[in-house]
């Protein structure tokens, strides 16, 4: 299976393969799939820095360039506070989305999940670099999904009867992306909204809120965040470097319900009356005991309510 990393950074990097199922070792591994990794180095030294200063821009090389040359162009790299992303990322056009999760204790012929036979609730959701896995879980929840460009106008999202619209996870600074905050303006109201993430983010702009970049972001597992209806903590995966502003947010619109236990950043919230919820992290990501995958029953709820 292919490495969902792009570079690896270890104190000390085993170079010899001791277990007997294995059939090659890391270095080889690594090697086939292209992961450079960087080792002998100070780990614990690199994160103390890092929560000094915050995340910074680096350029990791291997042919003997200068580091007074690579250190010049990582200061040439753009930050990504104003960095507009989604519409590169984004899919070029809309297109049908049926492929449910795979039954893992089915026959290795793999076995799609069913919904459970209610009416199903026909779902557009916007690509902002969405993750395949949060439309399976749509898929499985009995939604009939159709994604969307970023850029595509809430004109043409309801031309299309969605039962509710979905808005992605994506990389980047949400303030640029005011093409999607005009359109999710237009939609709130007139069809249930669940957000993830950047989706999240989005709505708390077009809920007339603001953001704000964290000083080293979110990123991994077993984030802790407590729901505030339930006064549960759950534990979480997360890949964010901005976040809402909960005291941006109208009050008299807008209630938080889920927060960040770590540093009490803003988690989740909802419309007081209007069909409209989003969280920061990424509840398809955590299984367990605190599955977080309850907020899909919610968006299948919710749109059963309106229609």
């Amino acid at each position: 299976m292919k490495p969902y990393i792009e570079a690896l950074v270890v104190r000390e990097f085993a170079q010899l393969a001791s277990n007997w199922r294995s059939t090659e070792s890391a270095d080889q591994y690594l090697q086939r799939y292209g992961v450079p990794v960087i080792w002998d180095l100070d780990t614990r030294a690199l994160v103390r820095h890092l929560r000094d200063v915050g995340a910074l821009r680096g350029v990791v090389a291997t042919d003997g360039t200068p580091a007074e040359q690579l250190i010049a162009e990582a200061r040439a790299l753009p930050t990504m506070a104003g960095l507009e992303l989604a519409s590169r990322v984004t899919s070029a056009q809309k297109y049908a989305w049926d492929k449910g999760s795979i039954d893992l204790a089915a026959p290795v012929s793999g076995k799609e999940s069913l919904h459970n036979g209610k009416k199903r609730q026909k779902v557009v959701a916007y690509d902002f670099g969405i993750k395949q896995n949060i439309l399976r879980l749509l898929v499985d929840h009995g939604c009939e999904v159709t994604v969307v460009p970023a850029q595509t106008s809430s004109e043409d999202v309801l031309a299309l009867k969605p039962n509710g619209v979905f808005l992605s996870n994506g990389p980047g600074d949400p303030e640029p992306i005011g093409y999607a905050v005009a359109n999710i303006r237009k939609l709130v109201g007139r069809v249930p909204i669940f957000g993830i993430c950047l989706g999240h983010q989005l709505c708390g702009l077009a809920l007339g809120g603001r953001t704000f970049k964290l000083k080293f972001g979110h990123h991994g597992s077993n984030h802790p965040v407590k729901n505030l209806a339930t006064q549960k903590v759950e534990i979480t995966s997360q890949n964010h470097g901005f976040c809402v502003d909960p005291d941006s947010l109208p009050a008299s619109d807008v209630e938080i319900t889920h927060v960040n236990l770590n540093d009490h950043t803003n988690e989740g919230m909802r419309h007081r009356s209007l069909p409209l919820f989003s969280v920061q992290y990424h509840p398809e990501a955590s299984p367990g005991p605190h599955d977080a995958r309850y907020l899909f029953d919610n968006f299948i709820s919710m749109m059963r309510d309106v229609s």
